[in-house]
Order: structure tokens, then C-alpha cells, then sequence
């Protein structure tokens, strides 16, 4: 689980398998599939906000679904607060002063979101491992 501050209010994301129903339940939509999305939309904009180089002819902006990020971090806050929250469109409203390109909020969302749906390390459950031998 991360903590970031949104004004003087602290965001709590948190991953999980849970995420992806609550995502589906909530927008009708496929989390990973607009993960993939938004990754592909964000690269070219993370590299120009931490003032690396960039070939501007390579950005395309176009790509990049603003609503979509917002998504994700209400989908994390969802299920970092272990019981229902305000609809997506309340929760915005409540949250009117929210920067999606803060370094720091966007950072924070993109690694739990990878961190949780995209684990590196293949793991087996005991119980399978012990099928295994």
C-alpha cells in the first residue's frame, strides 16, 4: 500500500486481484487492457516530466487517456479503503484538486498498479509445489 497527499487530504492505493473486479464492476472495462494503454500513452510524458530528452516528433500525446488514469487511482483508493466509496464521479468531485501529472501521485499509482498485476517472480502456492515432487 502507498500513501500520497492530494492537497491536504492523504490517498491510500493499494493493488490487488480484488482491484481488477472492482474496476470491471464499476467501469464496465478491462483494468489490465487500459493499463497496457495507459503505459504506452505515459511513456513518451514521463520521460519529458523528469526533463529527460525527448525526441518530440516520438510523443503522441494522443494516445494518452487522462480519464483512464483517474479510473485506475479511484480503482486503487477502492481497494486500499476495504469498503465502498463514493461513485467515480463523486469521488472526483471530493477530490476536485487532484493532478494527474504529479510526479509523485503518478508514480505512486503506475508502480502498485505493475507492482501487484505485473509480478516478476513466478510463485507456487505450497500446496502445488508439494504436487510437484
Amino acid at each position: 500500500m502507498r500513501e500520497i497527499m492530494i492537497g491536504d487530504k492523504t490517498l491510500r492505493l493499494r493493488g490487488s486481484a480484488l482491484s481488477l473486479l472492482h474496476y470491471q464492476q464499476e467501469f464496465g472495462r478491462d483494468l489490465l487492457g487500459d493499463l497496457v494503454g495507459m503505459m504506452t500513452g505515459l511513456a513518451g510524458f514521463q520521460t519529458l516530466s523528469s526533463g529527460g530528452e525527448v525526441d518530440p516528433s516520438k510523443l503522441d500525446f494522443s494516445r494518452l487517456d487522462s480519464v483512464a488514469i483517474l479510473r485506475l487511482i479511484w480503482t486503487l483508493a477502492r481497494t486500499a479503503a476495504g469498503a465502498p466509496i463514493p461513485s467515480f464521479q463523486r469521488w472526483l468531485e471530493e477530490h476536485e484538486d487532484i493532478d494527474i501529472f504529479d510526479p509523485d501521485l503518478l508514480t505512486a499509482a503506475m508502480e502498485e498498479a505493475t507492482k501487484c498485476f505485473f509480478r516478476r517472480n513466478k510463485t507456487v502456492a505450497p500446496a502445488a509445489q508439494k504436487r510437484r515432487k
